[in-house]
């Protein structure tokens, strides 16, 4: 399954590593996985370009796997509603994915 991860990122110094640990146990249960956490810190492009380009990212996926701290972050939640809004299948734990 392809597999969107969404949570906190603004003002969580540790974020990458909260979604690189999220994205490695996804990926050795064997599904594909795009993680927005990814994306460098660039200069000149705003919080809303960023979301553009993670909307694309959560467009190509069946399910979004929310972290923990989703409901701290404004741009999760506009994942979230996204995710309803597309049918996709909401995880909220990585115990919940189907193997």
């Amino acid at each position: 399954m392809k597999i969107y991860i969404a949570g906190k990122i603004t003002g969580d110094k540790h974020y990458k590593k909260k979604f690189r640990k999220a994205e490695k146990k996804l990926a050795k249960l064997g599904h594909s996985v795009m993680n927005p956490a990814n994306l460098g810190n660039y200069s000149g492009f705003s919080w809303e370009d960023y979301m553009k380009t993670s909307r694309a990212m959560q467009d190509v996926c069946e399910a979004v796997l929310f972290l923990p701290d989703w409901k701290n972050s404004r741009g999760a939640f506009e994942e979230w509603e996204h995710a309803g809004e597309l049918g996709q299948k909401k995880f909220f734990d990585i115990k919940e994915v189907n193997y």
